[in-house]
């Protein structure tokens, strides 16, 4: 082999030529061909390498490159045969025929490599069928990061990174729109804690600090003041990333939960303000999940037990050993069987709480349903009515004695009706009887002391029978019934017929409305107050005496209103107190009781009594009655 390369030049042969005789319509063709072949031979290799050069994308560009060495070695065999036919340079084309032997043994090595891939390789079909379905996935993943951005702003979720390395930040553009910023404003660590508010800087930095150094990740809420100055609340999440052991990145997202945070903050605002009402009130709320046994109670309903809230686990048991002997075992059968039946109820039961209180309580429960799974759920509210309990313990005591009062007012009524009435007729009429028998008897001055007696006995008469009426008034129930006014007033005016003619005095109403009232009371009312219309009438004026409806709401006012001789405002309010009187009986007759008397009967139909007046021009009595079927 080495005598082949030390001598491979040596042209010690007889050329290729005398094979053909030189003869040319041989030769001609055989170099024509042998020439075409080298050249195309050239070619093909040169566009194979740029072919290969232009494709980075080629998976098997070897098999190119070795198939090109293959058709180089076979053209330049083709070049030394035709150099043969003049030159004898055999050991040339010997060395060159191994080198192609070689070079296509490796070719059909890489070949035999290659053709188990080659099969993979799609027919032209195939691989347009593989472009549609790789175009299609592109679109694919091109709408789900269309609709991965969509929801990223939806959610005012972003994304940041800093790199350690160089220490330069990257926003997402949902992070500049939640700063209120312009995207792509270049922004630094510096500034990007800075929009953090003044409570929230140094906690920031702390964790911040702290991912960098230890790796530590964060998931922080905290108050950022954006670029236009506005005080939001946000989500930072951050952790480390490490390569080979060293932190070379923080990554995390952003996020704007200020509507979540401020939703929240109503939340607990509200839940504190129901606890705050729960405890004036005094009320406890509670849940019970009654397949599962789960108990919720407020913290009230805890304090009305006696404990400190969450201080127990919540449970039937625990409020039911609480509950007095007595009341226990029916509270118990009343509950079960609302359960069993799902149905509301309301128990009224007694209890010992922890601390030895005792306490009276109303537990209401009502079922619901529970969105989320089909279990029986109870709602409900426990109220302490200690208190309500024992004011209406006292009021039931107060209405007894008051019933005992009403009672022993009755027996008086009917002693001043009858006991005390007695001796007076027995007076006046020993008296009468003494002034007739005796007349011749009696002088001047007996006979004016026996009329002092007389008058006396009357006004007591007077007296006591203005008294048994408020008694009355209190201990005899009103019998309500339609009641014509212009009928009333009509009643009372025949009543007062001798005072009318003799005062003169005009009595003016019109189309008066039907009321709802106690016919006997209002006549009574109608009748003190135009009596004493007339009564305080002055004595050059005509009396007048008026009376009106107007509607007022879901009411009629009622005004009597007279021409007298007024009242001082001062006295507005005197002249309703019991035996008050602002004039002596020598001026006006009566016992002082008569306006009294009205107060008690308008109030006893619900309105208040008024009085207007102005001294010199008269007065009017206000007051309010309802009409019929209102």
């Amino acid at each position: 082999m080495l005598e082949l390369f030390r001598h491979v030049f040596d042209s010690n042969f007889m050329p290729h030529g005398h094979c053909y005789f030189w003869e040319k319509e041989i030769l001609i063709p055989i170099v024509i061909g042998d020439g075409l072949t080298f050249i195309s031979y050239m070619l093909i290799p040169v566009v194979l390498w740029r072919y290969v050069k232009a494709r980075n994308d080629l998976k098997f560009s070897f098999v190119f490159k070795a198939f090109a060495a293959f058709i180089f070695f076979c053209g330049i065999g083709h070049l030394v045969d035709i150099v043969n036919i003049w030159e004898p340079y055999y050991r040339v084309s010997a060395i060159t025929k191994m080198c192609t032997g070689l070079v296509s043994l490796g070719t059909i090595v890489l070949l035999f490599k290659f053709f188990p891939k080659a099969l993979k390789i799609g027919l032209p079909g195939q691989v347009e069928q593989i472009n549609k379905e790789l175009k299609r996935q592109n679109h694919e993943l091109e709408e789900l990061n269309d609709f991965y951005n969509d929801t990223m702003k939806t959610v005012r979720l972003g994304y940041w990174h800093l790199d350690l390395r160089n220490n330069e930040l990257f926003w997402s553009p949902v992070v500049y729109e939640i700063h209120e910023m312009e995207p792509g404003t270049p922004v630094s660590v510096e500034s990007a804690i800075s929009y953090y508010h003044p409570d929230h800087i140094h906690l920031i930095t702390g964790v911040v600090q702290e991912a960098i150094e230890s790796g530590k990740p964060f998931d922080l809420d905290l108050k950022l003041i954006t670029a236009k100055k506005n005080v939001i609340w946000v989500r930072a999440i951050g952790k480390t990333v490490y390569e080979k052991g060293k932190a070379i990145r923080l990554k995390g997202l952003f996020q704007d939960i200020n509507e979540s945070k401020l939703r929240e903050q109503r939340l607990l605002e509200s839940e504190s303000a129901l606890n705050e009402a729960e405890t004036i009130a005094k009320v406890g709320s509670w849940r019970w999940y009654v397949d599962k046994d789960e108990h919720y109670w407020s913290d009230e309903r805890f304090r009305i037990l006696g404990y400190h809230p969450n201080e127990i686990e919540p449970s039937l048991k625990a409020s039911f050993q609480l509950i007095h002997s007595d009341d226990r075992e029916s509270v118990q059968q009343m509950v079960e069987q609302a359960i069993a039946e799902r149905a509301p109820y309301e128990i009224r039961y007694r209890i010992k709480t922890k601390d030895g209180q005792h306490k009276v309580l109303i537990d209401k429960g009502v079922p619901s349903e529970d969105k989320y799974s089909d279990e029986t759920l109870y709602l409900g509210v426990v109220r302490d009515i200690t208190e309500e309990h024992t004011r209406e313990r006292e009021l039931q005591e107060s209405l007894q004695a008051l019933e005992r009062s009403n009672r022993e007012l009755q027996d008086f009524a009917y002693v001043a009706s009858h006991d005390l009435q007695e001796p007076l007729r027995v007076i006046t009429s020993y008296l009468q009887l003494l002034e007739i028998g005796h007349a011749e008897k009696l002088d001047d001055e007996a006979r004016h002391f026996i009329q002092s007696i007389i008058k006396a006995s009357a006004r007591m008469k007077n007296l006591i029978n203005d008294l048994l009426t408020i008694s009355k008034l209190d201990t005899s129930p009103k019998e309500i019934e339609p009641v014509d006014l212009n009928e009333v007033l009509k009643i009372v005016c025949d009543n007062l017929e001798f005072s009318i003619n003799e005062s003169d005095a005009q009595i003016v109403y019109d189309n008066l409305p039907t009321v709802e009232g106690d016919r006997s009371r209002l006549e009574q009312l109608f009748q003190n107050l135009m009596s004493n219309a007339i009564k305080f009438r002055r004595h050059d004026v005509q009396p007048r005496v008026e009376i009106t409806a107007t509607e007022k709401g879901q009411k009629f006012r009622i005004a009597v209103s007279d021409n007298g001789i007024g009242i001082e405002s001062k006295y507005t309010e005197r002249i309703f107190t019991i035996f008050q009187r602002l004039h002596s009986r020598d001026e006006y007759d009566g016992t002082g009781i008569g306006l009294a008397i009205c107060k008690k009967i308008v109030e006893s139909h619900g309105s208040t009594f008024t009085v207007e007046s102005e001294v010199g021009k008269g007065t009017s009595f206000i007051f309010d009655l309802k009409p019929v079927n209102k």
